[in-house]
């Protein structure tokens, strides 16, 4: 658990490549226990480099950041959970995300243009499915 400056903490909990209902027979998708150890691997590199720049400081994170503080556990806030699915190119850079909208267009976006600011630093193990499904909690932590 990462802690941004004394009262947001920011989780990201790994369903790597986790059966969505209904799909449990999807060749598209691994239970997280038969997945190799380097999808694994993997998926904890990109969940620290989402964290490092949800933390960075700079403008944008900066801004998403203090939505979130300004509006949680508010009925137009940000929600408890938020799964990311993430797509890599094989040269480690984020391609795409998708999540469920958040109640502001502007957090939306901010949290989009976040997660796709770059290179984790590795490419995806070989013949590893994607996307990459990461759970991601926001809570607040009193200072």
């Amino acid at each position: 658990m990462l802690i941004l400056r004394g009262t947001l903490a920011l989780s990201f909990g790994l369903l790597i490549l986790s059966p969505a209902p209904g799909h449990a027979q999807d060749a598209n998708f691994r239970n997280p226990e038969q997945a190799p150890p380097s999808w694994a691997q993997f998926a904890k590199l990109v969940k620290y480099r989402f964290e490092e720049w949800i933390a960075a400081d700079e403008t944008v994170a900066n801004r998403f950041r203090n939505w979130v503080i300004e509006h949680s556990g508010k009925e137009n806030g940000p929600p408890p959970t938020l799964v990311v699915r993430a797509w890599l190119n094989p040269d480690g850079t984020v391609e795409r995300v998708t999540f469920p909208a958040l109640n502001d267009a502007g957090a939306t976006e901010d949290l989009r243009t976040i997660l796709k600011r770059g290179n984790v630093g590795e490419a995806p193990p070989p013949e590893m499915l994607q996307p990459l499904n990461l759970r991601f909690s926001l809570n607040l932590r009193k200072p």
